[in-house]
């Protein structure tokens, strides 16, 4: 059981370093268009970072217990994800004027590098 949850908990820490890294790295390569850029594709992509650890935490974090509340946490899990990503577009959008592409991009690279660092065996 406890390895289990080592396993788990070793899951969630790649799924959420190999995501930061792309976009801090992404962040960097946009620096050659300009700080917005830098600055927008940074806003998003730590924005999907963040909203996916929030969601394995509110996924993950009931314990044992029945199938309608664990999905139940499953889709509050994915609404929190996708409400923090809305808000730091609608931020970067609207009160920021940051460009669309580094905003667009840091939520691509965020979500491809999730899934890469969940695939990884």
């Amino acid at each position: 059981m406890l390895n289990s949850v080592n396993a788990g908990r070793r899951l969630m820490l790649r799924a959420a370093i190999y995501p930061l890294a792309a976009v801090a790295i992404t962040s960097l390569a946009f620096l050659l268009l300009g700080p917005k850029y830098a600055v927008g594709n940074a806003l998003t992509g730590f924005a999907t970072v963040l909203g996916g650890w929030v969601a394995a935490r509110t996924a993950l974090g009931g314990g044992v217990q029945a199938a309608g509340a664990a999905m139940t946490r499953l889709i509050l899990a994915m609404v929190f994800k996708w409400v923090v990503i809305f808000v730091a577009l609608a931020l970067g959008f609207a009160l920021w004027r940051l460009p669309p592409l580094a905003l667009m991009a840091g939520i691509a690279i965020g979500l491809i590098f999730q899934v890469l660092a969940l695939a990884r065996r």
